[in-house]
C-alpha cells in the first residue's frame, strides 16, 4: 500500500491542475469570446431598454447601471412610472401603487439586496475581489452540454455558472433567494440571444426560474456602452 502512495500522489497532483488549468481556460475563453479582457475593464456604464414580462402582465423598462455599484430601474405600469434605484449609500424607490409618487427609501430586505449587486462583471479580477471559483464538472442544461463553475464571494453569496462548452458563455446561473416569498429556494436564471454591442457579447434574453416556473423574462432591445451618466441620476431626491 505505502508503495503505491506516490503514484496516488502524482495521480492527484495531476488532476488537480488539470482542473486548475481548465478552470483559467475556461474564464480565459470566456472573455476572450466577450470582447476581451481590457474592454470588460474600460466598462464603466450601460444602459438597457427592454421589455419586462411578468405576472401574466408586459413592462417597458431601461435599466442604467455605473460602476462600481449604481443602479436604476425605471419601468412604466399602467402609465404611471417606478422607479428603483441605489445611489453606493441609499436604496430607494418611487412606487405609486406602495408608497406614493415621492421618493421613499426601500424596506430593509430590499436594501440588502440592492447593496450586494456589483456593476463589474462577477469573474472579472475575482481574485481582487475576494472571490473564488471551482470547476465543479459538467452538466447537461436544457440539452447544451456546460462547464459548470461555482462562484463564490467575499460575503459568501454562491453563485453556479453554467458555460456553454462550445462558445464558453454562461446560459445559465443558479443562486439561492435571501429574501422574499422565496427564500431559501433557488432561482435559476437563463441567458440567451447573445449579440455583439461596441465589441462585447451580452445575452438580449433573460428568464428566471424558480422551481421549475418561469417567474420573470427580460427582453432586451437595445443596450447602449458608455453612455454619460451623472452620479446625481442615482441620488435620492431632494424635497
Amino acid at each position: 500500500m505505502l508503495k503505491k502512495l506516490p503514484i496516488l500522489m502524482v495521480a492527484l497532483t495531476a488532476a488537480f491542475s488539470v482542473s486548475a488549468q481548465s478552470l483559467d481556460e475556461i474564464l480565459n475563453s470566456y472573455f476572450e469570446n466577450t470582447g476581451g479582457l481590457e474592454k470588460w475593464r474600460a466598462l464603466e456604464t450601460t444602459r438597457m431598454t427592454g421589455k419586462i414580462s411578468m405576472g401574466g402582465m408586459e413592462f417597458s423598462g431601461v435599466i442604467s447601471s455605473k460602476k462600481p455599484n449604481k443602479q436604476r430601474v425605471e419601468v412604466d405600469v399602467q402609465g404611471q412610472k417606478v422607479v428603483q434605484a441605489y445611489d453606493g449609500e441609499t436604496a430607494w424607490w418611487i412606487n405609486p401603487f406602495a408608497t406614493g409618487p415621492e421618493a421613499q427609501p426601500v424596506p430593509d430586505e430590499m436594501a440588502e439586496e440592492m447593496k450586494k449587486e456589483e456593476f463589474e462583471n462577477p469573474f472579472l479580477d475575482y481574485e481582487k475581489k475576494g472571490s473564488t471559483v471551482e470547476l465543479l464538472g459538467e452538466e447537461a442544461v436544457e440539452g447544451t452540454a456546460t462547464l459548470k463553475v461555482k462562484l463564490t464571494k467575499k460575503n459568501g453569496d454562491v453563485q453556479t455558472y453554467f458555460f456553454d462548452k462550445e462558445y464558453f458563455v454562461p446560459i445559465m446561473m443558479q443562486a439561492s433567494v435571501s429574501s422574499g416569498q422565496a427564500k431559501g429556494q433557488i432561482t435559476e436564471t437563463y441567458f440567451s440571444d447573445y449579440q455583439e454591442v461596441d465589441g462585447y457579447m451580452m445575452p438580449f434574453f433573460l428568464e428566471v426560474k424558480i422551481g421549475g416556473e418561469s417567474t420573470q423574462k427580460i427582453i432586451i432591445e437595445k443596450v447602449e456602452v458608455n453612455p454619460p451618466m451623472e452620479d446625481a441620476f442615482f441620488d435620492f431626491p431632494k424635497k
